[in-house]
């Protein structure tokens, strides 16, 4: 706590306000609302009320939040004026301090606990990928038992089985993936004689070959999925389902407006950081299996993910993964090598390279022995504050997503998720002791 205090004193350095609200948000905007406030005391221009859209990720604790930061400034210029002559520019100190007081406001979460008290928000992409990381190991081990093919081949599989015929924008669609990697995977099932098709922007259907090794993998998959949906009921997953089809919709809307201001920021023009509620433009048609848990999830996952990498990339310059390595690192810090590979996921060579990257741009520092695998990790003060814009930008998307559902909905939703969560970790055990059992036997 003491070094991120220190690390917060240091980072007084003056920006333009426009680039101090792009770049901090919230914060930023309350921190360039109290240098107004010194500025109009010390004889220049009337400050005005701060952009209410650039407090909205505070919810409801907005209004306290800007009386606390007034009532800090007025206090400090009150001291200013006793000591003697006012600066026309507030002084370093009352920055660095201003910014102490910035770093303790979190916004709360939606809802909260029946006590009352706020807690963390929670951040459902992360909740989500962690879900899907185990279901996918699982799944990989238990399928190639059966018939060794990577994911988004089996995925289309299915959706040719039960949907018929599909033109490839449709299947890149339904899958949330970009349709080069559904032009690979289609190039390997037509290799595999599993699909045809009459021309490359032909409907893409099954053959009996491609039937029969479907059908094989359905029967697991089935299997599968009753076990992932053990102990909720029909109502109950119907009503997940339902929830399902709203988020996604959210998710490709969010998707195709974030692609939208990509292309703005890369043209230079002036772009707007708000999240609003776009309507899908694609008229391709995301479809809906019902009859499996796990695809929907993954389409979800997909066009979420791929508006955060997007908007990761313009708002901190990071990549999706570096933000995430970062975000971890900040979450626990200072944190050592064994939590944090355990935390990511992954293996260590594509952690050591992320966190590599990050120390040679100057936003995490290690301490402790010679080797990265002896060393603490924690962020620099840069690191900090793109720390913050990706605590920020996390809580502002889950909340965007989760907007559609109200409040019972959104516990109901999330009560199956962690019944679902449950599960997959019960599957992965399992299909673990059975791989042991083959390498023995």
């Amino acid at each position: 706590m003491a070094k991120r205090a220190a690390a917060a004193s240091k980072a007084g350095d003056r920006t333009t306000a426009a680039d101090d609200i792009r770049q901090d948000g919230w914060r930023g905007a309350l921190r360039e609302q109290a240098l107004a406030l010194w500025r109009e005391a010390a004889g220049g221009s009337a400050a005005g009320m701060p952009d209410r859209r650039s407090l909205a990720p505070l919810g409801s604790i907005a209004d306290e939040a800007l009386e606390l930061v007034e009532t800090f400034t007025l206090g400090a210029l009150a001291q200013a004026r006793r000591n003697g002559a006012l600066p026309a520019e507030a002084p370093d100190d009352f920055v660095a301090r201003l910014g102490l007081i910035l770093k303790g406001l979190q916004p709360p979460r939606a809802g909260g606990d029946d006590s009352g008290k706020q807690t963390a928000p929670i951040i459902f992409q992360s909740e989500l990928w962690q879900f899907l990381h185990k279901t996918r190991e699982s799944a990989e081990l238990s399928y190639a038992r059966e018939l060794d093919l990577v994911e988004l081949d089996r995925r289309i599989l299915f959706l040719l089985r039960t949907k018929r015929a599909l033109v490839p924008a449709e299947l890149s669609s339904s899958v949330g993936v970009d349709k080069a990697q559904v032009s690979r995977s289609v190039k390997r099932l037509l290799e595999l004689r599993m699909v045809e098709r009459e021309q490359i922007r032909s409907p893409v259907t099954l053959t009996r070959k491609g039937e029969s090794q479907a059908d094989r993998l359905l029967r697991l998959a089935d299997l599968r999925n009753r076990e992932l949906t053990f102990d909720i009921d029909d109502e109950e997953l119907a009503d997940f389902f339902a929830a399902i089809e709203l988020l996604l919709d959210r998710s490709v809307a969010l998707y195709e407006q974030e692609r939208a201001r990509t292309a703005t920021f890369d043209r230079g023009d002036a772009e707007v950081e708000d999240i609003v509620r776009a309507e899908r433009r694609s008229n391709e048609p995301v479809l809906i299996d019902r009859a499996r848990i796990v695809s929907p999830l993954l389409t979800l996952s997909a066009y979420f993910g791929r508006s955060g990498a997007l908007m990761f990339k313009r708002r901190t310059g990071l990549s999706q993964f570096e933000a995430w390595v970062l975000n971890e690192i900040g979450m626990r810090a200072p944190i050592d090598w064994p939590t944090l590979t355990a935390q990511l996921q992954r293996d260590h060579s594509q952690a050591g390279r992320t966190v590599g990257a990050l120390i040679d741009r100057g936003l995490v520092a290690r301490e402790g022995r010679p080797g990265r695998r002896h060393g603490r990790f924690s962020p620099t003060t840069e690191g900090w504050r793109l720390y913050d814009i990706i605590q920020e930008t996390s809580v502002e998307r889950s909340s965007f997503l989760m907007a559609p559902l109200g409040e019972e909905e959104r516990k109901r939703f999330l009560g199956t998720f962690d019944k679902l969560r449950r599960n997959a970790v019960a599957q992965l055990e399992r299909e673990r002791a059975f791989e042991e059992l083959d390498r023995a036997g």
